[in-house]
C-alpha cells in the first residue's frame, strides 16, 4: 500500500482503515456521501462516460489506484474474482489517481490498462478530484456504494476479498427488489491488440553465446524465442493467461516479465501467476520452479520448499552459481532460489517499503523490478523509489547509487547523488562496468558509470511517442527491460510494442524486427 501523507496514514490506522468490518452487516447511510462522478473526466474501456444513473441498482466499488503500484495490481486480481462471482449486479470502476507525473498521461494509462488486462470501466482522475471528495489517503482504497448510490464504507490495501464478498451479498439481499442486471456499455481497449505479433513486451534477455534472444510477450501471456537476426524459433505459451505447465503450445503464463538463460533452460518471472517457471530450450516444455499460483500474503522466515510457498509478483531474475536472485516486487524484497535443492527464502530487504541502506536484513526496497549482476555486485532497479540500488553480495550490505525516497523523482542527469529517475524498471550490465537502465516513466534509456559516478541519457526525448531517428530525437513509450549483446543494447519499448537496438557508442538506433 502506498501512503502519500504520513498524518493521513496514522489517522487511518487509529480510526479504522475500513468501514466494512468482518461479519458486520452494511447499513443504509442517510445524509452521508453519495456516489458522484464529475463531468469532464476521461474514461477508458467504455463507449461513453458513465453517470450515477447507469449504476443505479448495482453495488458499486470505486477502486482508487495508481498504475505503478504493485498492491493495486494485486487488488485488481481480487476484484476480477468478485466481478466473476457477482456478474452485472456488481460494477467495479477503477479511479486512476496518479502518483507519478507520467501516469497522468491518458495514452500511457490506456496502454497500461491493456497491459494489466483491466476489463472494467476506468476513469482518469489526474487532479485527484474524486480522491479528495471521498477523503481517500492511500493506494489502493476501495469505496463501496449501495444500489441506491448511498455510501457503505471503504477498505484499504490487499486481502479484503472475502470481507467485500460478504458485504456485497448482504447489500444484494437488502436491495433485491431494486437490482439492475443490465451490462454496462463496455468497449475494451485491449481488443485493439489481439492480432499483433508482439504486445507490450516487458523484458528481454540474450543467451550467453549471443545466438538466441528471449522476449516476454507480456500482453499475449507468452515468451518468444528468436535467433539473433530476429527470426522466431519458438513461442512458449498458449496465449491464455493462467498457470499451467506442459508443452509449449498448451502451457499458460500470466503476464511474464523477467527472463534469464541458464544452461539448457530459460527461467521466467511470471508475476501474473505469482510463480517462477523454467522453459526447456530443447523441447519448449515449461515447468514450475517456485510458487503455487496464489499471491502470498505472509512473510516467511527461513528457507522453504519453493513449490509449496505462495509468492508475491516475482518481476525479474538473474542467476549466479546455481542461485536465482529474484526481484520480488510485491514483497519489496530480493529473494534467492536454489536450483539444486529447490529451496527459496528472502535474501535482502526487510519487507518494509522504503529505501533504507545497511545490512541485508535492515535494508528496504520499493517494488524492485530489474536486476543485473556484475561480479560480486547485484544491481537493482527499485521502481517505486525511482532508485538504483547495489547489493554487495560478498559483504552482505545494500547501498544506494541513485534515488532519495518514494516521492523524490524527476528527470535529471549528472552526478549520482544529484540525478533523478522516474519509476526505473529495467537494468542491464554493459562491457566496461557501465549499466544501461530503462528509465521507464521518463521514456528514456540512460547509462550509469559507477566509476565516474554519473548518469547520462543515451536515448529518448522524454516524451512518450514512437518516432525513430537520432538518439536525441527517438521517442520511447515506457521502456521496461533491456539487455546487452555484442556491444549493442536491445530495448523492450513496452507501450510501442517493439524492440529497439542501440549502439551506445555510435548512437545508431534501429528497430530490431521479429519475423516468422
Amino acid at each position: 500500500m502506498f501512503v502519500w501523507r504520513l498524518v493521513g496514514w496514522f489517522l487511518l490506522v487509529l480510526f479504522g482503515i475500513g468501514c466494512l468490518a468482518a461479519g458486520e452487516a452494511p447499513t443504509r447511510v442517510s445524509g452521508g456521501a453519495v456516489l458522484v462522478l464529475p463531468d469532464g473526466l476521461k474514461w477508458l474501456n467504455v463507449e461513453r462516460p458513465l453517470t450515477p444513473a447507469d449504476l443505479q441498482g448495482k453495488v458499486v466499488i470505486l477502486d482508487f489506484w495508481t498504475y505503478g503500484c504493485i498492491n493495486c495490481i494485486h487488488v485488481a486480481e481480487e476484484l476480477r474474482r468478485l466481478e466473476d462471482r457477482f456478474g452485472n449486479r456488481l460494477a467495479v470502476i477503477g479511479v486512476h489517481s496518479p502518483k507519478f507525473d507520467h501516469e497522468k498521461n491518458l495514452e500511457a494509462l490506456r496502454s497500461t490498462v491493456v497491459r494489466l488486462d483491466r476489463r472494467h470501466p476506468i476513469v482518469n482522475d489526474p487532479d485527484w478530484r474524486l480522491m479528495e471528495h471521498y477523503g481517500i489517503r492511500a493506494w489502493p482504497t476501495l469505496a463501496v456504494f449501495a444500489p441506491d448510490g448511498s455510501w457503505v464504507g471503504k477498505v484499504t490495501g490487499e486481502g479484503n476479498e472475502e470481507k467485500l464478498a460478504r458485504a456485497i451479498d448482504r447489500l444484494l439481499e437488502m436491495y433485491r427488489a431494486d437490482l439492475n442486471d443490465r451490462p454496462l456499455p463496455l468497449s475494451l481497449e485491449k481488443d485493439r491488440f489481439a492480432a499483433a505479433l508482439l504486445a507490450a513486451p516487458g523484458k528481454i534477455a540474450v543467451a550467453g553465446d549471443g545466438r538466441r534472444v528471449a522476449i516476454s510477450d507480456t500482453l499475449h501471456h507468452r515468451v518468444i524465442l528468436a535467433a539473433a537476426d530476429g527470426k522466431i524459433e519458438r513461442i512458449v505459451g498458449s496465449g491464455e493467461s493462467g498457470w499451467r505447465d506442459g508443452p509449449a503450445d498448451q502451457a499458460r503464463l500470466g503476464s511474464p516479465q523477467g527472463l534469464a538463460f541458464t544452461g539448457d533452460a530459460l527461467l521466467v518471472a511470471d508475476p501474473g501467476s505469482h510463480t517462477v517457471r523454467s522453459i526447456d530450450l530443447k523441447s519448449g516444455r515449461i515447468r514450475t520452479l517456485a510458487g503455487t499460483g496464489r499471491v502470498g500474503l505472509s512473510r516467511p522466515e527461513g528457507e522453504q520448499d519453493a513449490l509449496h510457498l505462495d509468492l508475491r509478483s516475482p518481476w525479474d531474475l538473474t542467476v549466479r552459481d546455481g542461485q536465482v536472485y529474484i526481484a520480488m516486487a510485491g514483497s519489496h524484497q530480493i529473494w534467492r532460489l536454489g536450483l539444486d535443492d529447490g529451496k527459496i527464502a528472502p535474501y535482502a530487504g526487510s519487507g518494509r517499503e522504503g529505501i533504507a541502506t545497511g545490512t541485508l536484513d535492515d535494508a528496504s526496497f520499493s517494488q524492485p523490478s530489474g536486476l543485473a549482476l556484475v561480479g560480486d555486485d547485484l544491481y537493482v532497479a527499485d521502481a517505486e523509489a525511482s532508485a538504483i540500488r547495489r547489493i554487495r553480495i560478498d559483504r552482505g550490505v545494500v547501498e544506494n547509487l541513485v534515488g532519495a525516497g518514494l516521492f523524490e523523482f524527476g528527470d535529471r542527469d549528472g552526478p549520482l547523488a544529484e540525478a533523478q529517475l522516474q519509476h526505473v524498471s529495467g537494468i542491464a550490465a554493459l562491457e566496461g562496468g557501465r549499466l544501461a537502465i530503462a528509465d521507464t516513466y521518463n521514456n528514456k534509456v540512460k547509462l550509469i558509470d559507477p566509476k565516474s559516478g554519473t548518469v547520462t541519457t543515451v536515448l529518448g526525448t522524454g516524451k512518450p511517442g514512437r518516432r525513430l531517428g537520432s538518439p536525441a530525437d527517438t521517442e520511447l513509450n515506457e521502456p521496461g527491460g533491456l539487455t546487452s549483446v555484442n556491444g549493442r543494447i536491445l530495448i523492450a519499448d513496452t507501450n510501442n510494442h517493439r524492440i529497439l537496438s542501440l549502439d551506445p557508442d555510435s548512437g545508431q538506433v534501429e528497430e530490431w524486427a521479429l519475423r516468422q
